[in-house]
């Protein structure tokens, strides 16, 4: 029997068997990292971002399909880990805008949805490149339209859709030499697979579906400590829903209310989100564009006597600039908030902070603008997405290191233009060279290296360029070829799992080797990199 339309129960049964398929086999998409470092990997920031949409649609779920796909939509943007994750949400993105407003889609609807998909996804990307999830979800969206121009059948089409991205998948690597080099398909591209092929055994089936055990851990968002005072007593939320809404229109009204403002959405349906003393001038003021709805109070200062956590922004006044770092290790963060980062955002490599992690972050920065160092090449995109949800002005400076970081904030001002002061600061990134020394986490072959699982390995600049016997052999090795003749500072921050000792007898080395530089070695604390060092 053929299925000829998908209703929102459908839709959201679907995603969710989908969500399932690809946490059963994270595990092998993340072993088809090209590098061999511990990374957040593809499957897991992908799975992680589909949970969320999941929470969401499930609050949504009695709304007919066009609401629950944009519910869906909006909960995997809120939760869009690392690159794949960000695609994956804007890929979400383009298929809400083909259901918006259908109670039911038809074979047709669902190819179209794909192909917006990955069109939405495409102009997101400021370079896309053929050879990953991007072509592949493409040419699903495709042989999606071919199939369904012929068949009703939305199982049949998606089918036709399926087949046509494992053949394509399987052409990867002919589309991206690194692919080829590592022996590997793309990453992204299989993890989207399986995804759309625990849809189809969802939609091909009645059952409902339990994710009751798979949860996600909460990624950690680190402030200085100190007392809390809530200068705005009542969290307020409420759905405004009308036509030709302005979400920038109603921010700039509600901004006097409160703080912590949040207003996201589109032209119907608007979700705002505000910290304020005066809930019914919040409710006052938005009734002026339409109805309410999901209208909730809670008294915060209640919930602080109940003991639960609130993190809130700092009593005094408001510093023109703040910043938000994402980082781990105690060590580190200690570094950045020495330097004045305001926020720690807990995350990096094998954990990648979500964009609702950041926009909560920079949310919480007592600060009318704020600058994100994301500090990780993966975690940007998710940093970019906050730009345009956040109701500060938020700009990013593209850190793809720590020790990119570091020297970036030698220009930071907090009383200054924002636009002015970030990109003083990325002009500083190109003055530092740094290096990471970790451990391959599964057999590779990358740059013309062969690399054994647990072979100690050394980067720069986020290319593996050499194996070692130690960690204190690999960064002998990396500086040799990091400095130059106008090289002066050498700095390195030593992780876990490296002593004191070893890295002060590693330095009494390195003074000697470099009499002429400056050295500085710090306690970092970083997981899973011995190193971390930088030259100036």
């Amino acid at each position: 029997m053929s299925l000829t339309y998908m209703t929102g129960n459908d839709f959201l049964r679907s995603v969710k068997a989908g969500c399932i398929k690809l946490e059963h086999n994270r595990d092998s998409v993340d072993q088809l990292n090209v590098f061999p470092v511990p990374d957040g990997d593809t499957g897991t920031n992908m799975y992680l971002t589909l949970m969320s949409a999941v929470r969401e649609g499930e609050k949504n779920r009695d709304k007919p399909l066009g609401k629950l796909a944009k519910s869906i939509s909006m909960g995997s943007l809120m939760g869009a880990r690392g690159n794949s994750g960000v695609i994956l949400s804007q890929i979400f993105r383009g298929i809400a805008k083909i259901l918006d407003g259908k109670d039911q889609a038809g074979a047709m609807d669902i190819a179209q949805a794909i192909k917006t998909g990955s069109d939405t996804a495409y102009e997101a990307v400021m370079k896309p490149v053929e050879g990953t999830i991007l072509t592949v979800v493409r040419e699903i969206g495709k042989a999606c339209e071919a199939e369904a121009k012929n068949n009703d059948d939305i199982v049949a089409v998606l089918l036709a859709g399926i087949q046509k991205g494992h053949t394509t998948l399987a052409r990867t690597p002919s589309m991206l030499p690194i692919l080829k080099e590592a022996g590997v398909v793309d990453a992204g591209g299989r993890g989207f697979l399986f995804f759309l092929e625990g849809f189809v055994e969802g939609l091909a089936q009645e059952r409902e579906i339990n994710l009751e055990q798979y949860r996600e851990q909460a990624t950690e968002v680190t402030v200085p400590r100190e007392d809390i005072k809530l200068d705005f007593q009542y969290c307020t939320e409420v759905l405004i829903k009308g036509h030709d809404l302005d979400a920038a229109d109603v921010r700039d009204h509600l901004a006097p209310l409160g703080d912590s403002l949040l207003v996201v959405g589109d032209e119907d349906v608007l979700k705002v989100h505000v910290h304020t003393n005066h809930p019914g001038k919040v409710l006052e003021t938005c009734l002026q564009w339409g109805h309410l709805s999901d209208i909730k109070i809670n008294n915060m200062l209640e919930e602080v006597h109940e003991h639960r956590l609130i993190k809130e922004e700092a009593s005094g006044d408001q510093k023109a600039i703040g910043l938000v770092a994402v980082s781990a290790g105690d060590g580190v963060g200690e570094i950045l908030q020495s330097l004045g980062v305001d926020m720690i955002v807990r995350g990096g490599q094998t954990m990648n902070p979500s964009t609702e992690d950041l926009l909560n972050a920079c949310n919480q920065v007592n600060a009318h603008s704020v600058i994100i160092l994301p500090n990780n090449s993966n975690i940007i995109m998710a940093a970019q997405q906050v730009v345009e949800l956040c109701s500060k002005k938020v700009v990013v400076v593209p850190t793809r290191s720590v020790m990119q970081a570091i020297t970036a904030l030698i220009a930071y001002d907090s009383e200054g233009d924002v636009e002015e002061v970030a990109q003083e600061m990325a002009s500083h990134i190109d003055n530092v060279t740094y290096g990471e020394v970790t451990y391959a986490v599964r057999d590779s072959a990358v740059n013309g290296l062969t690399i054994k699982e647990g072979d100690t390995i050394g980067l720069i600049q986020d290319k593996v360029v050499l194996t070692s016997t130690s960690a204190e052999e690999a960064v002998a090795d990396l500086l040799k070829e990091m400095i130059n003749e106008d090289s002066e500072l050498i700095t390195l921050l030593y992780g876990e799992g490296v002593t004191a000792d070893d890295a002060q007898a590693l330095k009494e080395r390195l003074q000697q080797e470099y009499p002429d530089k400056e050295i500085e070695v710090h306690y970092g604390g970083q997981p899973h990199y011995s190193y971390w060092l930088s030259v100036e």
